[in-house]
């Protein structure tokens, strides 16, 4: 009887089995057109919201430099074979406004560097730069643009700034740097007076501490916690432990360095990191941006660091003499991305020097215009503009609690240029917010 029902048994799971498998395969491929539909929709909604958000096609408007067959939501890195892999930065969440609201800092008036190594081949060092060691230019997956991969000990400077800095100036700059850098490697900033070239290349010699200087060492760490060590030829050399901003996890950081006369500001990101009074004597003058790297192990192990968007720019912004007593003030601190009209978080900065001129004269009422390079459609480069200027007037209220009667916006897109089109320093100064008073 047993033997019975163990037949009858495994002929009923003959039997049932295949409808079973049948209903699988037919439920695993309705499942895949449903996502293969709804990514499509997701997509064309995406592309729409893109386009919704400035006006203008992404394909069309270039405003800050980049090809107009590029669309802005592609990173550059995936449009090219030329793409550097190991770096594992971890991507990125874009910070509210809010989370940089203690981020003082204001770049400077006048751009006189704006380093995106756009006019440089994938694979070349840089042609204005010069280094007795290596380095080339490389894509980075997931990261727009194009970097300069320093993976050689070396020291590494753009030969074009060969004139004294002003007492005021500000750097701005973009550092990544890969996993297998963690307890080994060292980036170094240096602002230096340098008398000739190998004053430069003799950047961390001993006999370079009496020259007057700024140098500024970071060392990624394995653990949650970055070092970084800082010196100048006043205070001599120290070291900062426990730097969160930047380590072999939270590896890539924007550095902004402020001097303004005796007292340099550093920050990483939001985070003002170091506030030195008396760093440096006002009455000498730095005219060299020097970059080193140190690994003992970079050929075995891989490391390197990646530098980008650098930006040097002089002299202070007189925000409240310009808007009140020659009323016009003309700030490039509200650097928007790519075919964006969304206020950057580092703007922060700027927008509240320009909120404490408006809170503390009730009466003024301003115009906020923006003007863009000449890349891209005059059509769509002075709507893009118009958005802009709206954005940041949105961007006042909604932080500073500006009345709104006191705000109007315009935009000029490329028509009323301040500089030349034909250069890269040129197109960024183009790239600007202005106030008028009214």
């Amino acid at each position: 009887m047993k033997r019975i029902l163990l037949i009858a048994s495994l002929c009923f799971s003959c039997l049932t089995c295949p409808a079973q498998l049948l209903d699988r395969i037919k439920n695993r491929v309705e499942q895949k057109v449903v996502d293969q539909v709804d990514h499509s929709i997701d997509k064309a909604m995406q592309k729409k919201k893109n386009k919704d958000s400035t006006g203008v096609s992404a394909k069309t408007e270039t405003d800050e430099g980049k090809p107009a067959n590029q669309e802005a939501d592609v990173p550059a890195a995936a449009t090219t074979a030329h793409t550097d892999q190991p770096v594992n930065a971890a991507k990125q969440t874009p910070a509210d406004i809010t989370a940089y609201s203690r981020f003082d800092f204001v770049p400077g008036e006048k751009i006189i560097i704006h380093e995106d190594f756009s006019q440089d081949a994938i694979g070349d060092f840089p042609a204005n730069w010069n280094t007795r060691s290596g380095a080339d230019i490389v894509n980075i997956a997931g990261t727009a643009g194009k970097w300069l991969r320093l993976n050689q000990d070396g020291v590494f400077y753009p030969e074009y700034l060969n004139s004294a800095l002003p007492d005021n100036f500000t750097l701005q700059m973009d550092l990544i740097g890969n996993k297998q850098l963690a307890n080994i490697g060292e980036f170094m900033i240096s602002l230096m007076q340098a008398s000739d070239t190998d004053q430069k290349f003799a950047l961390g010699e001993a006999n370079q501490v009496s020259a007057p200087s700024f140098k500024i060492t970071f060392q990624p760490t394995s653990s949650d916690k970055g070092s970084l060590n800082y010196s100048s030829n006043l205070i001599g050399s120290q070291h900062k432990y426990g730097v969160p901003e930047f380590n072999s996890n939270k590896n890539q950081v924007k550095i902004s360095i402020w001097r303004q006369k005796q007292r340099v500001r550093v920050y990483l990101d939001s985070t003002k990191v170091l506030d030195l009074p008396r760093a440096l004597n006002a009455a000498e003058p730095l005219n060299s941006l020097v970059f080193a790297a140190d690994n003992p192990d970079f050929d075995q192990k891989g490391g390197a660091f990646f530098i980008g968007n650098i930006q040097l720019a002089v002299g202070a912004a007189d925000t409240r003499n310009k808007l009140l007593s020659e009323g016009k003030f003309t700030t490039h601190g509200i650097n928007f991305g790519v075919n964006s009209d969304k206020v950057p978080p580092p703007s922060y900065g700027s927008l509240k020097e320009i909120a404490q001129v408006l809170q503390e004269n009730a009466s003024l009422r301003v115009r906020i215009i923006g003007h863009t390079d000449s890349d891209g459609s005059e059509t769509d480069n002075e709507t893009l503009s118009k958005h802009r200027a709206e954005a940041v007037k949105e961007a006042l209220i909604a932080n500073f609690s500006i009345d709104a009667s006191r705000l109007e916006t315009d935009g000029k897109g490329q028509t009323q240029p301040i500089d030349s089109n034909e250069t890269v320093v040129g197109k960024a100064n183009n790239r600007r917010v202005e106030f008028i008073k009214l």
